[in-house]
């Protein structure tokens, strides 16, 4: 989708990767590059939210979308990572921006629930975690307001 802010049009675009994640999808890189095509005349800022399993599968999209895409960004495996980087051709790109959920918990299930699925190897149905204490992750982006390039781009934890 397409949405206006500042005098800016900001293409928000949302893809799953196809490695490990168990589910038959179209090829994330000819989707990514044909959605580019399609709104690069109706769009100032491109952000991509690639929710993928394999951290190489989403290092590749970065690189692959650079200079096209304002930020490439992942997410699915929770756990914020240390590689926050403007790319050779002005994109930004992290591999994973972390979750928002309960600290306490194995990526925002009960801890107890998760580690007898693993200790056991039986099916158990995943619950929740109830933590009250949240632990919210993501990052913040500067955006040049001429070039529409990023800037800076750098991870939070609150």
């Amino acid at each position: 989708s397409i949405v206006n802010k500042n005098n800016k049009r900001i293409a928000v675009i949302n893809l799953i990767g196809r490695t490990s994640m168990g589910i038959l999808s179209e090829n994330p890189f000819i989707v990514a590059n044909d959605i580019y095509n399609k709104l690069k005349n109706q769009a100032d800022i491109f952000v991509l939210d690639f929710h993928a399993e394999a951290t190489a599968e989403k290092i590749a999209m970065g690189y692959y979308m650079d200079g096209k895409y304002t930020i490439v960004y992942g997410t699915h495996t929770h756990v914020a990572t240390a590689d926050e980087t403007i790319l050779e051709k002005g994109t930004a790109y992290i591999t994973d921006i972390g979750m928002s959920g309960p600290k306490k918990s194995v990526i925002g299930m009960d801890v107890n629930v998760s580690i007898k699925r693993f200790v056991t190897t039986l099916p158990e149905r995943y619950k929740t975690s109830t933590d009250s204490k949240i632990v919210c992750n993501g990052i913040i982006l500067d955006i040049n307001d001429e070039t529409c390039r990023a800037e800076n781009i750098r991870r939070i934890k609150i």
